[in-house]
Parts: C-alpha cells; structure tokens; sequence
C-alpha cells in the first residue's frame, strides 16, 4: 500500500494539471485572485498572507510585504483548499449571514465522529482567556464580532469568511468553542474540503499562542 505522503504527492498532482487547464481570467473572476504574467501565476489572499500559486512550476510561494517570494512549510490541507477554491470558486458574493455547521446542507451527518470540527487544542488553550483568543484570531488577519464572550471573522479566502466564537464557560460547563460559515460556503466548498479548512485554520490559530 501507498504511504500518505504518496497519496498526498497523487492528490496535489491532480489538482495541478486541472488548475493548469483553466484560463486565467476565468479564475480571477471567480476567485477575486490577480494573475501574474511575469510568473505564470495567482497571487490570492489567504488568511492575512498572500500566496503565489505556479500551476508550471508547481509551486506556492509565499509573498512578503518587498513583493518577495519565499517558500514556506505548507500542509497538505492549505495546499488542498487552495487549489479547491481557485479551480471551484462561484462568481457569488459572501452574504454575510453567518450559520453553523448543522445549517450546511448534509452537515449535520457529515461533521460527527472522523470528521467532527475539533477545536478541542483552541478551547484548551484560550478557554479561560477570551483576550488571548480574540488576539490569536487578529493575528490571522480577525476582526471582532459580537457572539459569545469573544467572536472574531476571518477571510480564509477573498470569498470564504469564516469566525470562531468562545463561550467561556462557568462552574457548570466548561468552555466552547464554535464555527460559524457564510451561508454561500457551499457554493464554493464540499463538506470535505470544509472540513479541511477549519483543520488547517484552527492549527493556525493554535501556534498564534507561541
């Protein structure tokens, strides 16, 4: 049997050659990424970073405030919702209204057991310290919003915002921390790669604490 590297060497390869097959115009639109024509590239916002996809070079770069680009360790979960949401994004717009995972359309059988949204390592970490968690949240580009004892927002993607909400907890219930998605998600994510993304945004949000 493959190892899980190999697999996930498999899987980024795919997506390679189908980003490689859609003109750049078409992603741009859908995506609210910017071509470089210089660098065969897309350079799209993510969290508070911008990264450079290069479907030739198979490569994604980060780029610093200099307009440098510079390589970075990334996951293979950044790697898959990246190339998701540059080949699959809809031309529609975030509605701003804010819903729970049990509200996506198959979410509430999908999101249990495996593949349940686990912020168990954030409401370990910032459950008693609702300042440090909305710091945490800032520090990927957050802003405050009013849920909970302390809620921030984030756009993962141009078109893709996301928020955490802590509940602190009192001498009954010990602290919760929630997920919240932009009713249009679905237009442009599947359950998996969801999933995917608050895997990779909640480990995010966990080194902020170092």
């Amino acid at each position: 049997m493959e190892d899980q590297k190999t697999q996930e060497a498999k899987i980024e390869a795919f997506y390679w050659e189908r980003l490689s097959q859609f003109h750049p115009t078409d992603v741009c639109n859908r995506s609210e990424a910017i071509y470089n024509p210089a660098r065969e590239g897309f350079v799209l916002p993510v969290y508070n970073l911008r990264y450079l996809i290069l479907p030739n070079a198979r490569k994604i770069l980060r780029v610093e405030t200099n307009d440098r680009s510079v390589e970075e360790a990334l996951s293979h979960f950044f790697h898959l919702m990246v190339f998701v949401y540059l080949i699959e994004a809809k031309e529609s717009k975030p509605s701003h209204t804010w819903i729970s995972e049990k509200d996506l359309q198959g979410g509430g059988t999908f999101f249990r057991g495996p593949h349940r949204l686990d912020v168990s390592a954030l409401e370990n970490l910032y459950g008693r310290d609702p300042e440090a968690f909305l710091k945490a949240g800032r520090k990927l580009g957050g802003s405050e919003i009013l849920y909970g004892d302390r809620g921030f927002a984030l756009e993962v993607f141009p078109k893709v915002p996301v928020a955490y909400v802590l509940w602190k907890g009192d001498e009954e219930f010990p602290p919760r921390i929630g997920v919240l998605f932009d009713a249009t998600i679905q237009d442009h994510f599947t359950l998996d790669v969801i999933w995917c993304m608050v895997s990779e945004t909640t480990r995010r949000l966990a080194e902020h604490s170092l």
